[in-house]
């Protein structure tokens, strides 16, 4: 029960942020790793949601005046016109607050599963992606074979749909969906250029700044 009251505390925050004007993007999931979902007593990932208040353009700077970031590599679906369906990819790139999981999992939920900003590479209409390497100032840190990288995500879309469902939400044609970490967050220093790269889809960047 937690979990559904701290959802539906976070749509009314989304739902203000709708009416003073941001345009809904979709959903992210949350707490995709089974060891963090067992820490928390959860059996399933969660979701945050996604506007353009918190949309980057690919290529931006973030500052970080107001506190440290994460940041997290991850592919996005979009939705299908049948409202379930994978219709195309996109390279994410996520900025999130450090996670503090002392904090009671409602109240995580109710801010939004600590997200910060969004950021998309090009859309790509397939539902597999290629190999995945995450580069920090031209080095890679992390690469993902194309069987990793592609092994959860229908089971993070129905994820997702489950937990809307629970709160009388519904995905919809043209939502994007945030399929949760790839591998270990980067932590974000001043002068920073994090790049994920996804084979058959292209490219997103991020640039850090004081």
């Amino acid at each position: 029960m937690s979990v559904e009251r701290g959802t539906a505390a976070q749509l009314v925050r989304r739902r203000e942020q709708l009416v003073q004007g941001a345009e809904h993007i979709g959903w992210k999931i949350g707490f995709n790793l089974p060891a963090i979902q067992e820490r928390l007593g959860i059996d399933a990932p969660v979701t945050g949601f996604l506007t353009t208040d918190a949309l980057l353009d690919d290529g931006a700077t973030w500052s970080l005046g107001d506190g440290e970031v994460l940041v997290e590599s991850e592919i996005a679906v979009e939705i299908g016109e049948d409202a379930h369906s994978i219709a195309a990819l996109l390279p994410a790139l996520e900025l999130v607050d450090p996670p503090d999981l002392e904090i009671e999992l409602e109240q995580i939920l109710a801010g939004n599963v600590f997200h910060r900003a969004v950021v998309f590479g090009p859309r790509m209409e397939t539902d597999r992606p290629g190999a995945v390497r995450v580069l920090v100032n031209g080095a890679e840190e992390h690469a993902i074979d194309a069987e990793r990288a592609g092994a959860a995500l229908e089971a993070m879309v129905a994820a997702t749909f489950a937990r809307l469902e629970a709160v009388d939400e519904r995905l919809v044609a043209g939502d994007r969906i945030i399929t949760g970490i790839l591998c270990p967050p980067h932590a974000a220093q001043a002068g920073d250029r994090v790049r994920l790269e996804v084979e058959g889809l292209g490219a997103v960047e991020l640039a850090v700044g004081a």
